[in-house]
């Protein structure tokens, strides 16, 4: 989500949202995909996210703080053989966006970005197993996946903004297949999205970014996460230039099965989420900052949690 509208214009230092904090990966016993995460962050992409930054190079700061006590199975239930579970994941991320000035390509801005996360998680729960409940603990920090999107389109009116893009996240973070919890997922994922931002009332924003994120299999435990689609939105209400208030989240869904060595894992393990919460931004024509709570529902095969973000951004 970027800001440089008629209604949000900040001059050259602005701060709105936009995050890619990282996946969360604890175990694949009890989560859906392997380790229960994604290669893109649920939730980050919510204000804003139909628009393009400036020309020039803006740069992304992102805070987020994930907390779980369950972890629900296919039914939705929490996981019979887990108890005490405890999942916790602070992350730090930077963004860097350049708008070309000088390239259009059909009618459209043309913009490249990475992304690279730094994640700190730990993990706890009793298990049972044959010879009765063992507890497991793993508290991991480290580097994250790297994302890359090489060209992302933008179309822009007074009223609507779009953007089409395909990220590509690269295995970069820190990984070993023994631990619970991974900073990185070891494998390669390829997500087409497309997302905009309406005004269909003067004062009234709605925005969303949808992806449909596609999984390469991980070559240290031959394990491939299914397909999965997700949308991010948000719709604000400007009380004033400066301040505006809303309601946000993320629809999550795992639409192919998990394997392993080329057979259906378990029932397929697909995940599924449902979030919602509000959120607040204020601005000025110097900064600005964006604060985002979203809590977990109709959870299938993930954890179940509540998401806090702190959102910053600053235009070269």
């Amino acid at each position: 989500m970027n800001v440089k509208d008629r209604s949000h214009c900040v001059g050259t230092k602005y701060v709105v949202a936009a995050l890619c904090a990282g996946s969360l990966l604890p175990f694949s016993m009890v989560q859906a995909t392997e380790g229960g995460g994604s290669g893109y962050p649920v939730g980050v992409n919510t204000i804003l996210s139909g628009k393009m930054p400036p020309p020039g190079l803006t740069g992304f700061l992102y805070l987020s703080d994930y907390k779980a006590g369950a972890t629900k199975d296919s039914d939705g239930h929490n996981k019979a053989n887990v108890h005490n579970f405890d999942l916790e994941v602070h992350a730090a991320s930077v963004r860097v966006d350049y708008v070309y000035s000088d390239i259009t390509l059909f009618g459209a801005k043309v913009e490249s970005r990475f992304a690279l996360p730094l994640i700190d998680g730990k993990v706890s729960f009793d298990v049972d197993t044959p010879k009765g409940r063992v507890h497991k603990t793993d508290r991991q920090s480290g580097v994250g996946d790297l994302t890359l999107v090489p060209v992302i389109l933008g179309w822009s009116s007074p009223r609507f903004s779009q953007l089409v893009g395909v990220d590509i996240v690269a295995p970069t973070g820190s990984y070993d297949e023994d631990r619970l919890l991974n900073p990185g997922r070891n494998t390669w994922s390829y997500g087409p999205w497309y997302s905009f931002t309406a005004y269909p009332f003067e004062n009234v924003e709605v925005s969303s970014k949808i992806i449909y994120l596609m999984n390469k299999k991980n070559d240290a435990t031959k394990y491939q996460s299914g397909d999965e689609i997700n949308a991010d939105y948000n719709i604000g209400y400007n009380i004033t230039k400066e301040f505006q208030v809303g309601v946000n989240g993320y629809i999550y869904k795992q639409v192919t099965d998990d394997e392993q060595y080329g057979q259906t894992f378990g029932d397929g393990n697909r995940g599924q989420v449902f979030a919602f919460g509000p959120s607040i931004k204020y601005q000025t024509p110097a900064y600005g900052f964006v604060m985002k709570w979203q809590h977990e529902t109709e959870v299938e095969n993930k954890s179940k949690g509540d998401r806090i973000w702190l959102q910053t951004v600053y235009h070269f």
